[in-house]
């Protein structure tokens, strides 16, 4: 496959381009938090679930339709990422965010209709990269944790593995929506062979580096983003060599990188900060203590008149706070403005 090397680079500065303005979403723009709870496992694993079936339920239905779902759902995710900007500018947000979402799906549509594939891939790859900019950051803001990222992109990797290689699951679906407007895809060239990345590759491109951010801080950010561009560019040289000439699997080599990074920086860290931490600038949770320390601080004396019973918030060999349960110790401590304490014990 003859590949043009300005649209492979053109495809990896892309990416690079759609972390830095996810980046900078999630530093300036705070987004109304949905109904949804606390993520647990059981959120990734119905997620999981609902990307392996939903290729299936696609393939059989008309292209025509395909398109229609998709463009309903990125004007919808369009929408409620410009909402909170234009917000943030004085606009009224809500009728000029569904003004800009809806005129950006039907000119896409438009120029499709009217026989212009370049400039529906154009507005497509907009309403895509706008999109993935909003879900990636709801999902950081709304408490996704850094482990749950990690067990998306492992369980994600397989499927793309499977679909890839070991079935022929993916090509048909990319089939079925090559050249058609809102297809999953962040499209530079069109034809049989495009140059693209797909939806899901993207989305946990842009996903990790924010999440580790809140979990982990600003290295652990900049390490993922680093990973990421590295990982595209290396395909994009692959293909550009003629090592590669069909679709490679991106998570297959993103997906084990993003789970060690999250492995790596929990154990040097000690943990995840909660998005109520990061938002309160709160420091990353001390890594976990020596033996020393915890015989120092189990040696630690209760303050006078600390009742029989109460729990004691512990750290560098001395009580950081007190309360009647280990929780409301550690908060104890929090609001006596002590770093998060190693350990606890009852006096």
């Amino acid at each position: 496959m003859d590949v043009s090397p300005l649209a492979l680079t053109a495809l990896s500065t892309a990416v690079a381009v759609e972390i830095a303005v996810a980046a900078r979403y999630l530093a300036r723009v705070r987004m109304p938090r949905p109904p949804v709870g606390v993520y647990t496992g059981g959120d990734i694993a119905v997620l999981c679930v609902g990307v392996v079936v939903a290729p299936l339920l696609y393939t059989a239905l008309p292209g025509a339709a395909v398109s229609a779902v998709f463009g309903l759902v990125l004007c919808l995710a369009v929408q409620f990422t410009l909402a909170p900007l234009l917000a943030a500018t004085g606009l009224r947000a809500t009728p000029w965010s569904w003004a800009a979402a809806l005129a950006g799906t039907a000119a896409t549509a438009l120029a499709a209709l009217t026989g212009h594939p370049g400039g529906s891939r154009a507005g497509s790859d907009l309403l895509i990269a706008v999109a993935v900019v909003g879900v990636a950051n709801l999902w950081t803001q709304s408490g996704l944790r850094a482990g749950h990222t990690a067990a998306l992109a492992a369980a994600l990797t397989a499927y793309d593995l499977a679909a890839t290689t070991l079935t022929d699951t993916t090509a048909r679906f990319f089939e079925q929506v090559r050249d058609r407007p809102f297809a999953p895809v962040l499209a530079l060239t069109g034809g049989p062979q495009p140059v693209a990345a797909g939806l899901g590759d993207l989305l946990l491109l842009v996903l990790f580096p924010l999440v580790a951010a809140k979990a982990y801080g600003r290295a652990a950010a900049w390490s993922a983003a680093l990973a990421g561009l590295l990982v595209t560019s290396a395909v994009s040289t692959c293909f550009a060599l003629g090592l590669l000439s069909t679709g490679f699997p991106l998570l297959t080599a993103l997906g084990p990188l993003i789970v060690a990074q999250h492995l790596y920086w929990r154990r040097r860290s000690g943990g995840e900060r909660t998005t109520a931490q990061w938002r309160a600038g709160r420091p990353l949770p001390l890594p976990a203590p020596s033996d020393a320390q915890l015989a120092a601080a189990l040696d630690a004396a209760a303050p006078e008149g600390t009742p029989p019973g109460s729990w004691l918030a512990l750290g560098d060999g001395r009580v950081l706070g007190t309360g009647a349960t280990p929780g409301r110790a550690r908060r104890d401590a929090g609001r006596r403005g002590a770093d998060t304490p190693t350990t606890a014990r009852m006096v």
